[in-house]
């Protein structure tokens, strides 16, 4: 289920490579889900017998890590700058901060608690955004 979801977008990367542009594609639904994919591994990682979660997520990563280089690839100057201040920022600065906080300030199962919740929230978001455009 969650390979499909994150191929639903095949189709436009496709586009994408076809006509070498991104034509006002936005990055940040794909940096953002690497994010959360990411964070979903660290979880895994940290929690015990959680196999699976780092299978669907290894391979959610390299599938997001395609999606973003080729849209680096194909985009104006400033969407690549953008984007690059966003994985930056996200995806190694707030991650790091993450993983250096629940690894230096708690221990075992409230590790796990803290990681399982922020992966949560995180995920939550991920799923959501798309319907802010409703309200706009």
């Amino acid at each position: 289920m969650c390979a499909c979801v994150r191929l639903a977008c095949r189709p436009t990367f496709y586009r994408v490579y076809r006509k070498k542009s991104t034509e006002g594609f936005q990055s940040t639904p794909y940096v953002v889900t690497l994010f959360s994919c990411m964070l979903w591994m660290y979880y895994a990682f940290v929690k015990s017998g959680a196999e699976l979660l780092v299978t669907i997520n290894g391979v959610g990563c390299v599938i997001e890590t395609v999606y973003l280089a080729m849209y680096l690839a194909y985009a104006p100057k400033s969407a690549r700058m953008l984007t690059a201040k966003m994985l930056l920022g996200l995806n190694i600065g707030l991650f790091g901060v993450i993983a250096l906080v629940t690894l230096l300030l708690s221990r075992g199962e409230l590790r796990v608690h803290v990681l399982g919740w922020i992966c949560v929230a995180v995920s939550l978001s991920v799923f959501a955004a798309p319907l802010s455009i409703i309200v706009s």
